[in-house]
């Protein structure tokens, strides 16, 4: 494995793009597991050595002190107990889950409970919580699982609970089921269409399941009662979100209105001469106001979203995934 010091400590290969990272925050040093390579051994970023040493050995074995000592290449040993390397990867599998999974009735990816993740992942923080900057952090997560939860999860939660003396919430956390769209009246449900079109919405402008992650966002732009305007139309995910807008050329619409097919939708004025805009800027951008400003898709994001909606399809029912993964549905 490789060590850096050229900008900073970096153990490994830290990954290239968030949507495929998997995080965990630790004392002195912060760990990255890239989930398309799928490998039990994080990169770190060590930022404090003094304090990452007191526990970087639970994750490096003898290859520590190589990392912190000065060493280039340290090679990490295979055999060893790494029960804790394997709890930080589970809770830093979570926080992907969390952030980055990409729910879609589209591509035949469902949605995860987060009753099991909360509660999944508070088991694992006890395991790792002698290394974690934040010291309540089991505290908090227990606070968050409510009375049901998944039965191969029930009795370590019930005993954590009481160990760390934490009154856990009486209301059940909404499940996906619990989600529904108020219908409305649809935008450009009447005019002559002169143009549409589709594009690729990326993930890292709208909060995880807000939006169908494989559908794309729909645009048409429409002749109406002597006017043009342009209509956008995207199919929501699983969880409920902040307000959506679009952006087409130099023209925002704002998603607030939801048509008879459930999709988010809305309608602005825009000027004739739209129609001549090349092919290459005929391009919808979505995204969440006040959450990420309005940006070209990345190059390869389309390919690396579609890899990651097949990782995310493998993980649902594998007995090598988080039980979050595993029991979506």
């Amino acid at each position: 494995m490789r060590v850096s010091r050229v900008a900073g400590l970096v153990a490994g290969a830290w990954p290239d793009r968030p949507e495929t990272t998997a995080l965990l925050e630790a004392s002195g040093a912060v760990l990255a597991w890239d989930v398309l390579a799928d490998g039990p051994v994080p990169a770190a970023r060590v930022h404090d050595p003094e304090l990452a040493s007191d526990w970087l050995w639970e994750i490096y074995g003898s290859a520590t002190d190589g990392i912190l000592d000065g060493a280039e290449e340290v090679t990490v040993p295979v055999d060893g107990d790494w029960r804790v390397r394997a709890a930080c990867r589970i809770v830093a599998q979570l926080n992907w889950v969390e952030a980055w999974w990409p729910a879609s009735a589209v591509a035949g990816v469902p949605a995860v409970d987060p009753v099991t993740l909360h509660a999944e992942r508070a088991i694992n923080l006890s395991i790792v919580e002698h290394f974690l900057d934040d010291l309540d952090a089991v505290v908090r997560a227990l606070a968050t699982v409510p009375p049901e939860v998944h039965p191969e999860l029930a009795a370590r939660i019930e005993a954590l609970s009481e160990d760390y003396g934490v009154a856990r919430p009486a209301v059940a956390v909404p499940r996906q089921a619990d989600y529904a769209l108020a219908a409305g009246g649809a935008p450009g449900s009447t005019g002559t269409t002169v143009l549409t079109g589709s594009s690729t919405v990326d993930w890292t402008l709208v909060p995880a399941g807000v939006v169908d992650a494989a559908a794309p966002a729909e645009w048409a732009v429409v002749r109406r009662q002597g006017t043009t305007a342009l209509d956008v139309a995207v199919t929501p995910g699983p969880r409920p979100g902040p307000r959506l807008a679009a952006r087409f050329g130099e023209t925002d619409v704002g998603l607030d209105e939801v048509d008879d097919l459930g999709r988010f939708t809305g309608s602005a004025p825009v000027p004739p001469s739209v129609l001549m805009l090349p092919p290459e800027r005929r391009v919808v951008t979505v995204y969440a106001p006040g959450f990420a400003e309005p940006a070209a898709l990345a190059p390869g994001a389309e390919e690396r979203q579609a890899a990651i909606l097949a990782y995310a399809r493998s993980r649902v029912g594998s007995t090598t995934a988080t039980l979050t993964e595993r029991t979506a549905r």
